[in-house]
């Protein structure tokens, strides 16, 4: 059994979702309800946290090529960096 110390809050799962490619990357929005999400096909996708409503996705192409290796939201969470 894996036991964490105190310090660590402990945490419930409230919902649990299935989506059709392997998540590599994600990044929480640190000011809004955005998580930012990474497939291995090479789409970036953008969900509200609570409802996982998806708001916008951007897929690979030509020129940005299938892989991600990274994400990064600015500190204001205004931006997003892939």
């Amino acid at each position: 059994m894996l036991r964490f110390p105190t310090c660590f809050p402990s945490f419930r799962v409230v919902g649990e979702k299935q989506l059709p490619q392997e998540i590599i990357f994600l990044a929480w929005s640190p000011k809004r309800d955005l998580i930012a999400l990474a497939n291995t096909t090479g789409e970036v996708l953008l969900h509200r946290l609570a409802s996982f409503h998806r708001v916008w996705s951007f897929p690979p192409n030509e020129s940005t090529g299938k892989e991600v290796t990274c994400l990064a939201w600015r500190p204001d969470g205004k931006r997003l960096t892939v």
